[in-house]
């Protein structure tokens, strides 16, 4: 019972956030339909591909995020993360980076490596030693819209340039069309579509160009 509570509010945090973001009519007559037919673009590119250097209107720094860290992330996105689920992800080597205006901590974001398992799709992706996979970024209300994004990107490029990375991925969603932009404005390129139609309560999944379905639940995005 407890599960499902968390689950349910979880839920609505998420609904909630996003009609702040994009208002009622974009929720209602973009998000709500594409529930019934779920369909996402991935989109990959060099990780020192076209950057488009661009600074955050405030103060920003992006840093790796360490232990310490880890409860400023919680409070930052409570109806989102639980501790423990950091932990989970950090010990499986994923990447957190955490954003700073000052002492105050801002912004949140995610490259996944080796695998990660992919909720709105259902799937576990396999990830490419030399790929990083990256679809979680977070900026706290009272600092968007002033270039956070883009600057974070930028920086956590090349941080995963200096590690040796060469490839990052991405998937957005098609109603998204600030992310679908950015995608091309970052030199990345289409490399397939995946996602599912919702029918009689079954799901019928498709995945098209690079991206492979392998064994069960499973998902591979194949080298250009």
């Amino acid at each position: 019972m407890i599960r499902l509570f968390r689950s349910i509010q979880k839920k609505f945090g998420i609904a909630f956030n996003l009609i702040k973001r994009f208002g009622w009519k974009k929720f209602n007559f973009k998000i709500i339909p594409w529930l019934f037919h779920k369909r996402f673009i991935f989109y990959a590119g060099p990780i020192s591909g076209s950057l488009h250097e661009s600074q955050a209107e405030i103060l920003f720094r992006l840093e790796l995020a360490e232990e310490k860290d880890l409860h400023h992330i919680v409070r930052l996105r409570p109806d989102f993360y639980t501790l423990a689920q950091i932990q989970e992800r950090l010990r499986k080597r994923h990447l957190c980076f955490l954003g700073w205006s000052g002492n105050e901590p801002i912004h949140i974001r995610w490259a996944f490596v080796h695998s990660c398992y992919l909720p709105y799709l259902h799937r576990t992706v396999n990830i490419n030693p030399e790929d990083v996979f990256s679809d979680e970024a977070y900026t706290i209300s009272g600092f968007r819209c002033k270039g956070v994004y883009s600057s974070s990107e930028n920086l956590m490029r090349k941080i995963l340039e200096n590690m040796g990375y060469k490839r990052i991925v991405r998937v957005i969603p098609t109603w998204d069309s600030f992310l679908l932009k950015t995608a091309e404005k970052k030199a990345m390129k289409k490399i397939g579509e995946g996602g599912y139609r919702n029918m009689f309560g079954f799901r019928r999944f498709f995945w098209t160009g690079l991206i492979q379905e392998r064994g069960r639940r499973t998902i591979f995005i194949a080298s250009n």
